[in-house]
């Protein structure tokens, strides 16, 4: 009794002294890249995102080993401490809205007009995600010294303070305190449990701040409202503020210098409850800013120790009202951990000992304790814990009834974690503020517990998932409401090749589609990225819609839609060389004998060229291309002849050709070039490089003819034969290969093949020509920008400036190679080879590549060389075990797999991502959220196709989009239009294309009607 009225005396006398908010603030000044507190202590904060990889319970407890081991060496003696701090707030606003600012600065530099999707995915994301973070707080306490350097010290900073005549900083940072002695041994201490944290064999994600992140997260974590992304600290390092001397000592230098971390830090007023304030009723809360906060103590720890999991569920289950909307509750959760644990039962089991005959209470603790002791004798390190929960409102009307309720949700949530028991302060309820605040203090006022190390570490937040990339403009998010940020270009990762796999209505062509509009919203890009997807169907015209209709009619050719036709009017030329080249680069030349070896391949051979048909190719190859050269004696060179091109035509008429009849198209090329003219050049040089009755013509000639004669292959025709008979089969059946190209994407930088019309599927002839159709889309985009500094040494003296500039400008744009209906191909072992080919120059072009399709079987080896897998559904047991077998995927993968991935839903589609970086692979469950605009601007249905484009012709794309969204919010018509066709048409026996087409129009007509209705009442 009598000590409870002692602790009642000093608590209130405590709450009269401490008067101001900046007494609750215990730091002092910086030592190098650490905080030092008014006792000497030494503190670091690292931010800790979480577990790069979903976790399974056998994962986790490894990870509690790893780091208690990480952890025992500094808490077996005295001086070191760790607080772990967990906040989670209703608002991540100030995330998305980070990342929406910068898209929309890409945005406005691209004068893409795609403002309201952008502003719609943070509205979108707003309602599912949360802002939550984790910091682990490094303690150093003077209590590391031995007697001797604490005296050597104290001496130092007397004898400094003599010798200089130092003054007194009453209102300053006391710059002296930083004792030397301590600075290693706090470094040693952070550096390895980072090293450790940080490493593959942890899978943690951390970002170790620099001091004035450090200053700026106490801040934000004390006055969130009142804290800028860019505030800094007046420290040493920084200029110092200029400050009037108000005080008449002249001993005293404190506005000389840099004023004190607490008034920097504690820069609002902090108030404490009262039953007579309306606003703020309850005296065991207070107000600090805009907030008030509920803070509690946890007296008795859980005395059943079980993971932070299990806590984060129940409170995400716990609902509060914010607003308009039923949120889950925002919370912090504060973690202490001193060494020197079984300090905390000494005095206890001394007593007990005296008095266990009479208190059964006190055998108890005794025995706890001798358990305890017998552990630590066992070599398990026994540490102090201590414990605080805390959540707030807003100082709106209803602010403390709010309150009242989120502080009592959050006390029976907590007391049911385990069966521990939480306490209010009394008194003076800003220390348990205080001690739940990040790094104000090195004290923490909760009731010490004695706890095993790895029971400790086991019950702290390090179980949630973070993403493997620290920063990325693509915003996906956890189940459980975390933001997770992808990547693309990641320096992370080797080189980008990209899987998606995925049955139909699983989501992969939107989740394709929508990384392409990101990535034409990366922030910092000046120019849109190159973008080039290779498709068999429509799925891809919405993204190609959306971003050629939202930039202004003069940049509107920057994005293109084709669908090939096997006619001469889309002839590609595969042997088309760049610019100038009278040979192709040796990249180009691999490509040629990997198409040329697919046309000469029988379709039953799936793929499989004759033996020495490809060394075979390579010498026709060469041979062509100097049998066409204007710079090899005795060869053939194509002479220009009028009426082929009406542009190479008004060309040499532009510039005063004088044309011979032996004039060659490679000298047209050339003259055209120095006056400028690139694009005539390139089309000229169409008509100089040989094509593929070229190839048939050399592989004739007596020269081919003399050292193949003899060669046969597998089924006994000479390789000769075998060849031109493949290559004449594919000029007769494939116009689209067979002369000089025609086909042209031009400019663009965003376009869409589609193969509809010239790839089909059944049968090995079918997979041979849609092979060949996915190679010679490929190349008529590679050919574009595939270049690097390696390639300008085998460019001619006179066009090598034009690559050099050429290179430099492209180099740093990024680049996507998309192709979708990729089990379509048959698992080609030439494409394959290609695109495998193709994946590993990627990164020296900045390009990544990107394959959809079905099952990830159907990528066959590129499996191997991948670097990012997303699976989009969990399939059956039989995929399962072929990604057991192939890629390596672990029981806790699939297990996510089964659970969690489902295809799209209403709320997303969620998918397994697998990354492989450079020091590891990670896997994390991902959640894609689009909303209706989005969905509206990237669906492929007919049906939403039809009513996208009438409404679009009738008004302005933005506007078009939102009456979409209203109307169908579900972001897509389809159910409406099969409902009104089955309505009108009952009695029809069928109903065609037009019937349909007619139900849409009169949606479109009422839509329309409606827009310019509510637009003239606005008006």
């Amino acid at each position: 009794m009598a000590s409870g009225k002692l602790e009642a005396l000093a608590l209130h006398l405590i709450s009269i002294l401490k008067t101001d908010a900046a007494d609750y603030c215990d730091l002092e000044t910086v030592d190098g890249n650490t905080i030092v507190a008014n006792d000497g202590s030494l503190a670091s904060i690292i931010k800790f995102n979480g577990t790069k990889s979903v976790l399974g319970r056998d994962q986790f407890e490894r990870m509690v080993g790893l780091m208690e081991r990480s952890l025992t060496t500094y808490f077996m003696t005295k001086g070191h401490q760790l607080q772990v701090v967990f906040r989670r707030d209703l608002d991540a606003s100030a995330t998305l809205n980070s990342n929406a600012q910068g898209q929309h600065m890409t945005a406005d530099r691209l004068q893409l007009a795609v403002h309201d999707l952008i502003d719609e995915g943070v509205d979108k994301y707003m309602q599912y995600v949360y802002d939550e973070e984790c910091y682990l707080v490094f303690w150093s306490r003077p209590a590391l010294l031995d007697p001797a350097e604490s005296r050597m010290s104290r001496d130092e900073t007397n004898e400094f303070r003599k010798e200089h005549q130092w003054p007194t900083m009453k209102e300053g940072q006391n710059l002296l305190r930083p004792i030397r002695f301590l600075y290693d041994r706090h470094q040693s201490f952070v550096s390895k449990v980072c090293d450790d944290l940080g490493s593959p064999e942890f899978g943690c994600s951390i970002e170790r701040m620099n001091v004035q992140e450090m200053l700026r997260t106490v801040r934000k974590s004390v006055f969130p409202d009142y804290t800028h992304d860019n505030w800094k600290a007046a420290i040493p390092g920084e200029k110092v503020p200029m400050r009037w001397k108000s005080n008449d000592d002249m001993g005293d230098a404190s506005e000389l210098l840099y004023p004190s971390l607490p008034s920097q830090i504690m820069v609002g007023m902090g108030e404490i409850g009262a039953r007579k304030l309306d606003n703020l009723p309850d005296p065991t809360t207070v107000r600090v800013g805009n907030r008030i906060y509920a803070p509690l103590l946890v007296e008795i720890p859980p005395n059943e120790p079980q993971y932070f999991n299990n806590l984060f569920n129940s409170l995400n289950r716990a609902e509060t009202r914010e607003g308009d909307r039923i949120r889950a509750l925002p919370y912090s959760i504060s973690f202490m951990i001193e060494s020197d644990g079984m300090s905390v039962l000494g005095f206890k089991s001394l007593f007990a000992n005296l008095l266990g005959v009479t208190s059964e209470i006190n055998r108890n603790i005794n025995l706890a304790a001798k358990a305890l002791g017998e552990r630590k004798r066992d070599g398990e390190c026994i540490v102090k814990l201590r414990m605080s929960v805390m959540t707030w409102a807003g100082i709106g009307a209803d602010g403390a009834r709010e309150l009242a309720l989120r502080k009592s949700k959050l006390w029976k949530t907590v007391e049911g974690w385990g069966g521990g028991k939480l306490i209010e302060r009394t008194g003076n309820p800003m220390m348990t503020f205080q001690t739940s605040a990040i790094a104000l203090t090195w004290k923490h006022i909760g009731n010490p517990a004695p706890a095993p190390l790895g029971d400790a570490i086991a019950m702290m937040p390090f179980t949630r998932p973070a993403s493997p990339f620290s920063s990325g403009s693509i915003i996906y998010r956890s189940l459980d409401g975390k933001v997770l940020r992808y990547q693309r270009f990641s320096s992370e990762q080797t080189t980008w090749i990209t899987l998606i796999a995925g049955k139909p209505g699983s989501g992969k062509s939107v989740l394709m589609n929508n990384n392409n509009v990101e990535s034409c919203l990366m922030p910092g890009i000046t120019r849109l990225p190159f973008v080039c997807i290779i498709d068999i169907g429509v799925s891809s015209s919405g993204f190609i819609d959306l971003i050629k209709d939202n930039l202004p009619e003069h940049l509107q050719h920057l994005a293109i839609y084709k669908r090939l036709q096997n006619t001469e009017d889309y002839c590609i030329n595969a042997l088309d060389t760049p610019l100038g080249k009278r040979e192709p680069l040796p990249k180009d030349r691999a490509f040629l004998v990997n198409f040329l070896s697919t046309l000469a391949t029988p379709p039953e051979r799936a793929g499989k060229p004759y033996e020495g048909m490809s060394t075979f190719i390579g010498r026709v190859i060469d041979g062509a291309y100097k049998m066409k050269s204007d710079r090899i004696e005795k060869a053939q060179p194509e002479t220009y002849k009028q009426g082929h091109s009406s542009l190479v035509d008004e060309a040499v008429t532009k510039i005063g050709y004088k044309v011979m009849p032996a004039t060659t198209y490679w000298e047209l090329v050339d003259a055209f070039f120095k006056a400028g003219m690139y694009y005539e050049a390139e089309v000229a040089q169409r008509y100089a490089v040989p094509t593929l009755n070229d190839l048939v013509a050399f592989a004739s000639s007596s020269e081919i003819v003399d050292e193949y004669g003899e060669a046969k292959v597998e089924n006994g025709m000479a390789i000769n034969d075998a060849f031109r008979l493949g290559v004449r089969e594919a000029i007769n059946d494939f116009p689209i290969f067979s002369g000089h190209t025609r086909f042209d994407i031009g400019s663009a930088r965003v376009m869409s093949l589609d193969l509809q019309d010239v790839a089909i599927i059944g049968s090995d002839a079918a997979f041979k020509q849609t092979a060949l159709m996915y190679m010679i889309a490929r190349q008529s985009f590679m050919k574009k920008v595939a270049f690097s500094k390696e390639d300008l040494p085998y460019f001619d003296p006179m066009y090598r400036s034009y690559y050099d500039r050429l290179i430099n400008e492209i180099t740093e744009d990024y680049k996507v190679l998309c192709m979708d209906e990729y089990h379509k191909t048959g698992g080609h072992k030439l494409l394959n080879q290609q695109v495998f080919t193709d994946g590993r120059e990627a990164r020296k072009w900045n390009l990544e590549i990107v394959l959809a399709s079905q099952l990830m079987e159907d990528f066959g080896e590129l499996t191997k060389i991948a670097t990012s897998y997303f699976i989009l559904d969990a399939g059956t047991e039989e995929t399962r075990r072929w990604l057991r077998d192939n890629i390596g995927l672990s029981p806790v993968e699939e297990n996510a797999l089964t659970n969690y991935v489902h295809g799209a839903g209403p709320h997303g589609a969620t998918f397994l991502a697998r990354f492989v970086t450079k020091s590891a692979t990670y896997s994390q469950l991902f959640t894609m959220t689009a909303g209706p605009m989005r969905l509206w601007a990237l669906s492929t249905t007919a049906e939403d196709r039809k009513l996208r484009s009438l409404l679009y012709a009738a008004m302005p794309g933005n506007e078009a989009r939102a009456l979409l969204a209203k109307r169908f919010p579900g972001g897509s018509c389809k159910k409406l239009v099969d409902k009104l066709k089955a309505e009108m048409f009952n009695s029809a026996d069928f109903v065609d294309d037009d019937m349909a087409a007619s139900v849409i129009e009169r949606i479109a007509k009422d839509m329309t009607a409606e827009y310019y209705g509510s637009t003239a009442m606005a008006a």
